[in-house]
């Protein structure tokens, strides 16, 4: 069955799909549900406004600052008795006196000021902000790569919990019809009270196993509803999945797909840069500043002498600042950024090894758990005919009926082994794609992949 295109809100879509009866959920679904719905995940993304306000409040910095000011204050100032000039100013006239009164002053205007030169301080700034936004994305690149795995990891666990409680639920139907043929046998005196006994027992073990694989499923099934952001009480109609298993690719396609992929790695590059602009920005502090400032407005002891151009009061100036000695405190942030550099280096050679340990663990569990699943196939469909040869020899009466139960229950924990050894390869299948940087719904492959999911089933 091919994927039903889902809006752009895809959380949405599901529920108005659901609404109408016609939502199936397969793997390639869940995943976009995940990604488009898991509130964890929104908030990462949110990440991305927060950094753009950041970029536009450094490119601030290179464009003019224009201010508007006023104020008013009122002084006494005896400034003037002070003044051993003005005491012999006085002595000109004799029996003069003078005395300082309060004043008040109003002002107001316009105040700018514009950077022109800063030896490439404002630039490096603006190019460090934008690679925090890289950085941002990136980090938001893991956080969706996690989000998928884990809406795969909890859409496998509802298909495991639901088949195994379905194979226990057909081994109970199996007891019960074992139990009416016991039954039909023993009131007409074919069968013994200790095989009426048995028949029952076993059908009465099988309820606590039944009793607990449904608590799995509601465990499982909330899971997934809490990852792909749904109501809790909504319901879920998964879709089966295609158990033939595909071979993994050679460890070196794999290693390569994973070094060019992997966001933490592209994370750290991004993080190497913005130290090589971080250094540029501290360098530059270091070095001559020019900048424009100016004023306009108006200075006046009375308000009515606003309008008044008498009372203009401006001011142009270039000013240069040049901090020649900042008592090594530059000089100790630039040996801390080449420290960062030094520490990332080794980071990201860490990575790589992690990388590497992680495909190679990823790819060997992927091929063990192909093996074991056609190993459990295999048990599978032998239990299964053993199981068949079991009830017929007991229709005929060659046979015991503990030898039809046990057969009976030999099937029913073949085909749960076989439904697990499938999820468990498709769950380690998404578990190495996240190694290698991909969706779980994504192709192994060299090359990128469209970003549409593809089924499962």
């Amino acid at each position: 069955m091919s994927p039903r295109p889902l809006a752009a809100l895809a959380g949405a879509a599901w529920l108005a799909a659901g609404a109408a009866g016609a939502a199936e959920l397969d793997l390639a679904r869940s995943v976009e549900l995940a990604l488009a719905g898991n509130p964890a995940l929104a908030a990462v993304a949110e990440r991305r406004n927060e950094v753009a306000g950041g970029v536009r409040e450094v490119r601030a910095d290179a464009y003019p600052q224009l201010s508007l000011i006023g104020g008013w204050n009122r002084a006494r100032s005896p400034s003037l008795l002070n003044s051993k000039d003005f005491e012999e100013f006085l002595q000109n006239f004799p029996g003069g006196r003078f005395e300082p009164q309060a004043s008040e002053l109003w002002s107001g205007g316009f105040e700018l000021s514009q950077p022109l030169y800063t030896f490439g301080k404002v630039r490096a700034a603006i190019a460090l902000a934008e690679l925090v936004v890289e950085e941002t994305e990136r980090q938001i690149d893991g956080a969706r790569l996690d989000t998928a795995l884990a809406a795969a990891e909890a859409h496998f666990g509802v298909i495991a919990a639901r088949d195994g409680l379905a194979a226990i639920e057909i081994q109970r139907e199996a007891r019960r019809e074992a139990l009416a043929v016991v039954m039909s046998a023993y009131e007409i005196g074919e069968a013994t009270e200790l095989d009426r006994l048995r028949a029952e027992a076993a059908l009465a073990e099988v309820a606590p196993e039944v009793a607990r694989r449904k608590g799995q499923v509601a465990v499982a099934e909330g899971r997934l509803r809490q990852v792909l952001g749904l109501p809790v009480d909504e319901p879920l109609d998964l879709a089966p999945i295609d158990r033939a298993l595909g071979e993994a690719p050679e460890y070196a396609e794999l290693l390569a797909v994973a070094r060019a992929r992997r966001p933490e790695l592209a994370e750290l590059a991004v993080r190497s840069q913005a130290l090589d602009k971080q250094a540029v920005v501290t360098r530059a502090s270091g070095k001559p500043q020019v900048e424009l400032n100016g004023f306009y407005g108006r200075e006046v002891r009375l308000p009515e002498n606003f309008d008044d151009r008498l009372y203009a009061n401006w001011r142009v100036s270039v000013d240069l600042k040049w901090e020649l000695f900042d008592g090594f405190r530059r000089r100790g942030q630039l040996a801390r950024i080449e420290s960062q550099r030094s520490q990332l280096d080794l980071r990201v050679a860490d990575l790589q090894s992690r990388i590497a340990v992680e495909v190679r663990e990823g790819l060997t569990a992927y091929r063990t758990a192909l093996a074991r699943a056609d190993a459990a196939r295999a048990a599978s469909e032998a239990a299964g005919e053993a199981s068949r040869v079991a009830r017929a020899n007991y229709e005929e009466g060659v046979a015991l009926l503990s030898d039809l139960l046990d057969a009976q229950k030999r099937e029913t924990e073949a085909e749960v082994l076989e439904v697990d050894a499938v999820l468990d390869a498709r769950l380690i299948s998404a578990r190495l794609a996240r190694a290698v940087g991909h969706l779980p719904t994504e192709a192994w492959s060299s090359e990128p992949t469209s970003p549409q999911p593809r089924t499962e089933n």
